[in-house]
């Protein structure tokens, strides 16, 4: 399934023969309404919100913040990445992929909207080059085998529109980060797909460029120290996983996410002390909307406890 899979993803995308529409190394041109400074200062709150975890918060803000300006995207992507975050960082329920996918949907709609009024808005490229990629991961693991191909396509040509932005912007450099580690990780045995369709790359240059996002000083790094976490425990490499785990949680002390990750990566690494105060921490704080994530820490801490006697 997964060889059908990259197949069929390779094979549209060379048929499709188009060259990459180039966006220009531009800030965002936005409507003055929209961004107007209270606008921009309640979804900053709602962002920061978001990242602490205080869902319930960033859930009433961005209500709010979508009947102020019901076409602005930037509200229903972050609402979308609840249950995303939920799904990828904590468990895999088909509740919340379904959900994910409703709200998404929204998303991807509004910001084609924008695009399209606003074709050199880089900031739509990557929401909807995310958007999608997130989509076709959560449809792939719900075998949902068609959307996630769709989405994949779909998010890929949004990826090539970043990746002909000749910038040192932190979103494009996410983007080609990107690109390059799934290149570089295509199986040999299908590598002459992605040579016979011109794409080149490969994991180092992908941490490369994902490095420099998650070094600038743009909002952006947080979503590269992210995926770089997630892209190294991946590769087995969990002690460089554990740095960008120790950098989100000294930024963001009550996201029990972090602390839960960080936990993880720890035991990985034999810390057990250490991932028991991650584990504690995340008990203590009882996060009231992600209560499993705070039964899982308990599970976790009791089972390195026992161990702990035994040894």
């Amino acid at each position: 399934m997964l060889l059908t899979i990259v197949f069929s993803f390779l094979m549209t995308f060379v048929s499709a023969g188009e060259e990459p529409v180039i966006i220009h190394n531009e800030a965002p041109v936005a409507a003055a309404d929209i961004h107007s400074g209270s606008f921009e200062e309640k979804l900053e709150t709602a962002i920061e919100h978001f990242y602490q975890t205080r869902w319930e918060q960033a859930g009433e803000q961005f209500d709010e913040l979508k009947k102020q300006h019901p076409k602005d995207p930037r509200p229903y992507f972050f609402e979308s990445m609840m249950p995303f975050w939920e799904y990828f960082f904590v468990q895999q329920r088909g509740e919340l992929a379904d959900l994910f996918l409703e709200r998404s949907e929204n998303a991807v709609d509004l910001s084609k909207q924008r695009l399209e009024e606003q074709p050199n808005d880089t900031t739509m490229v990557l929401l909807l080059s995310g958007l999608h990629g997130y989509r076709s991961l959560v449809a792939a693991g719900e075998k949902k085998y068609r959307v996630a191909i769709q989405s994949g396509i779909t998010g890929f040509n949004y990826t090539r529109q970043l990746l002909s932005i000749d910038s040192e912007r932190p979103d494009a450099q996410i983007g080609r980060g990107m690109y390059y580690y799934m290149v570089g990780t295509v199986p040999r045995e299908v590598r002459w797909l992605t040579n016979a369709a011109g794409l080149r790359g490969d994991t180092e240059m992908g941490f490369q460029e994902l490095k420099k996002a998650a070094e600038s000083d743009n909002i952006i790094r947080y979503d590269a120290q992210m995926i770089l976490m997630y892209l190294h425990e991946k590769e087995e490499e969990y002690d460089k996983a554990l740095q960008y785990a120790q950098k989100l949680t000294d930024r963001f002390e009550e996201n029990v996410i972090f602390h839960y990750k960080r936990g993880e990566l720890l035991e990985k690494t034999g810390e057990r002390s250490k991932a028991i105060e991650s584990y504690n921490a995340v008990i203590t704080r009882d996060n009231p909307y992600l209560g499993e994530i705070t039964e899982l820490s308990r599970k976790r801490v009791e089972d390195l406890q026992t161990l702990g006697m035994k040894n």
